[in-house]
Parts: C-alpha cells; structure tokens; sequence
C-alpha cells in the first residue's frame, strides 16, 4: 500500500511539474523565452513560436495524463526525452532537471500501480475481457 501512494505521489508531482511549465510557455514565461532566444531554435524553418507552442503542449499533454494516471509508462517515458533534451540544450546547467529525469525514468520502467484512471481502466478492460471469453 505505501508502494503505491508514494508511486502516485511521485507521478502526479511530475505532472504538476509539466503542467505548470507548459502553461507557463502560453504565458511567455522565461523558459518560452529561452527557447526564442536559442539559436537551435531560430534555425528551424518555421516561427520559433511555432515551437513555443509545441513544447508547451507536449508538457501540458504529459502533465495532464501524468496527474491522472492514464498511459503512465509511456508519458513517463515522453517527459524522460523532454527531460534528457532539456538537460542537453541548456548544457546540463538546470540540476532540478536530474531529479525530474530520474522520477520519470523510473515512472517509465516500473508497472504502476498506483491510485489513478489506469487501474479503473484496467479493471474494465479485464473483466469484459473475462465476461467476453
């Protein structure tokens, strides 16, 4: 039992933590502000807030599936890469982003089976896979 509350603890922190950055990057925070300002990003063929926009979803879509529990494993893996470039492009200057990495990095290989719609989800799809057999 305190397996999974400190999973879902762990797991909705993370979403909060991507929901908030990627609101954030709507309201032109600073972190939408370093992504403008990175010549990575100028570079591309598109308006770099094109990719203001995209980050800012990508976190908002993680957080929010995060926070509810729903296809943990593979936002957890999604927020790893996000995590893994973000550590890259700012030279591995941000050390909250360490901790982030590991907390999402774990989330992506453990089962969960912490309190969220992914348990709901599974007993549905178990038992009208048993009553259907």
């Amino acid at each position: 039992m305190k397996d999974k509350i400190a999973f879902t603890i762990l797991r909705v922190g993370l979403g909060v933590v991507f929901l908030i950055f990627g609101i954030g990057k709507f309201q032109d925070d600073i972190w939408a502000q370093t992504i403008r300002s990175m010549e990575v990003f100028q570079g591309l063929p598109w308006d770099v807030g094109i990719t203001v926009f995209l980050v800012g979803v990508s976190e908002v879509v993680a957080g929010t599936f995060l926070i509810l529990g729903v296809f943990t494993r593979i936002f957890s893996a999604i927020a790893s890469l996000q995590l893994l470039v973000i550590l890259f492009l700012l030279q591995f200057q941000e050390i909250r982003d360490f901790g982030l990495l590991g907390a999402a990095i774990y989330m992506a290989l453990v089962k969960d089976e912490s309190f969220g719609f992914n348990r709901i989800l599974a007993c549905c799809f178990n038992n009208k896979t048993k009553t259907e057999a």
